[in-house]
């Protein structure tokens, strides 16, 4: 295969947050392969050997951002001259390769695009979640595309139905974990030293939530359901509306059980502190989270919806429930009185994330644009011959 180079568009590429981990964590072992330009707003790749093209345009509305980027990056995309151009999602107005980290018209479809507003907010939720699905199906719809890589077999299903992808371009590639940054406590007395060094109660059973928009993501449900549990708290680690949820423990009388830290730059020391990861979201293409907390050796209570239908096994490394408060209430319990179904649901949440090795991930990826690549090459020369 002859060598080619990689442009990347995306909003935003670090170690903060879910895609733009993801984008991270990728860039930074494909970058020592191949010449890789980064096309961002906002690019922290620590001395990974990438390009990175800044994309500067008004921050808001998120409507008038999204617009303005795509135009922007279409211009440095250019500049950049590489073979093929990755685009996470919509970010691009068109790429050759798109991952898929979310599905706007599935969630539009479910959900109606609201985040848990109401009255004007709900109302530009709508009309941005109109504008987002468009980008989308625009890049779907692209002449260009050659290959689509959805994170899941769910995400795939939602791109055929709602964009019409055909099914040979899609490539299901699932995120990934790190299993150097995130594992299991060795011993009881090590997670005890850990959890007084978060502040976290040393002898409780501690539930954890990580993520953000948190009404999405099930976080009204998570309190409820540990709610009235003796020796139970619910962690919850990442940003969103602190006095909502707030108002929402003290409404249930469990303002004393829910603990919330904030965003940290850290979260694999929480997950190796807690006990359980409770995860209620509704929609999702696949969380990183609930692969850490796997990988940190934590059980899983979460909805069946894309990823978690893939990752999680009933009884062997966790529980998918129904969409209720008494089912995540039933399992929490059922996990806190019983210490050995811990432990070996624990193992197996550890053992069933083997498979997503960010190295194995990030190779899967590659092999994706590799053939990307090939297929750009043929069609140049096609055109080439066509012309002479």
């Amino acid at each position: 295969m002859k060598p080619f180079s990689l442009a990347f568009i995306a909003h935003e590429v670090h170690r903060r947050g879910g895609m733009e981990r993801a984008a991270a964590e990728v860039l930074s072992r494909i970058a020592r392969q191949i010449p890789v330009t980064v096309i961002a707003r906002e690019c922290d790749l620590g001395d990974v050997p990438v390009k990175w093209m800044p994309v500067y345009g008004p921050s808001r509305p998120s409507v008038m951002r999204t617009w303005a980027f795509a135009r922007a990056a279409r211009v440095a995309e250019r500049r950049a001259g590489c073979t093929i151009t990755n685009s996470i999602g919509g970010a691009a107005l068109d790429a050759d390769v798109i991952t898929a980290q979310f599905c706007h018209a599935a969630f539009t479809a479910r959900f109606g695009g609201i985040r848990g507003s109401a009255g004007i907010r709900a109302a530009y939720q709508r009309l941005a979640q109109a504008h987002f699905t468009s980008e989308e199906r625009h890049a779907y719809g692209a002449s260009r595309l050659k290959r689509v890589i959805a994170v899941s077999h769910g995400t795939a299903r939602e791109l055929r139905e709602f964009y019409h992808v055909p099914e040979e371009k899609i490539v299901v590639v699932p995120n990934g974990v790190d299993p150097n940054v995130f594992r299991p406590t060795p011993d009881a007395a090590t997670k005890r030293a850990l959890r007084l060094q978060l502040e976290l109660p040393p002898d409780d059973f501690l539930c954890l939530f990580v993520g953000g928009d948190w009404e999405r993501k099930g976080v009204r449900d998570a309190i409820a359901a540990v709610a009235g549990l003796p020796e139970t708290r619910l962690v919850i680690l990442g940003r969103g509306d602190h006095a909502g949820m707030q108002a929402q423990a003290a409404l249930l009388g469990a303002s004393r059980q829910v603990i919330f830290p904030g965003p940290t730059i850290a979260p694999q020391d929480f997950y190796a502190a807690c006990d359980v990861f409770v995860f209620p979201s509704r929609y999702e293409a696949f969380s990183l989270v609930t692969l850490e907390a796997a990988a940190s050796g934590l059980p899983i209570i979460a909805h069946s919806i894309n990823g978690t239908e893939e990752l999680v096994r009933d009884g062997i490394n966790g529980w998918l429930v129904p969409v209720s408060v008494d089912a995540l209430r039933e399992k929490i319990g059922q996990l806190r009185d019983d210490a050995a179904l811990r432990s070996r649901l624990s193992l197996g949440a550890v053992e069933s994330s083997r498979r997503y090795n960010w190295d194995q991930i990030a190779a899967e990826q590659f092999a994706v644009f590799e053939a990307a690549a090939v297929e750009q090459r043929s069609t140049h020369s096609g055109t080439l011959s066509g012309n002479a």
